[in-house]
């Protein structure tokens, strides 16, 4: 099983990667900007992508600022699978509930259901995070394993 995480917030990854390694054996991939996300998907071939919805363009770096953050940056990549036919499953894990500004702002309910009609193939729901709480770990859980337990596989991750 090879996973994508796509996040850039220090605290909400080590979160992620502390679950993923505790309920299952996935080989994780990590990468913090559309860009990097963008690359690593034309390259590899992934099982699931966990994908933040606002990410930098770019990876941050000591000489570099990520450029300007994308509010929707996980809607773009998944307007990349779509477009290049890339197959791999994602979900979107976000600490926001409200995306855009003025006339473009959404929220996370009304995102989800745009993301649903999008992309039907590749896209598998969004799930709020935040540190405080730890609801968000069996609503990722429950959508992994039911993503697994509907494919006819023999080597489910599920524990």
């Amino acid at each position: 099983m090879r996973l994508l995480l796509v996040e850039d917030d220090e605290d909400k990854r080590e979160q992620l990667l502390m679950f993923f390694d505790e309920h299952f054996t996935f080989s994780v991939d990590e990468v913090r900007s559309f860009q990097s996300a963008l690359k690593a998907i034309k390259t590899i071939c992934y099982d699931l992508i966990i994908l933040d919805m606002t990410i930098p363009t770019y990876d941050i770096s000591p000489i570099e600022q990520g450029g300007r953050a994308q509010a929707f940056g996980g809607e773009m990549l998944l307007h990349e699978m779509k477009r290049r036919h890339i197959m791999s499953k994602a979900i979107v894990v976000t600490q926001f509930d409200l995306f855009g500004k003025d006339e473009d702002e959404i929220t996370l309910i009304d995102l989800d259901l745009r993301l649903m009609k999008q992309f039907p193939i590749n896209y598998l729901g969004a799930i709020q995070y935040n540190i405080k709480y730890t609801s968000w770990e069996s609503a990722l859980l429950d959508t992994i394993c039911l993503l697994y337990t509907s494919d006819a596989a023999d080597d489910t991750p599920c524990v």
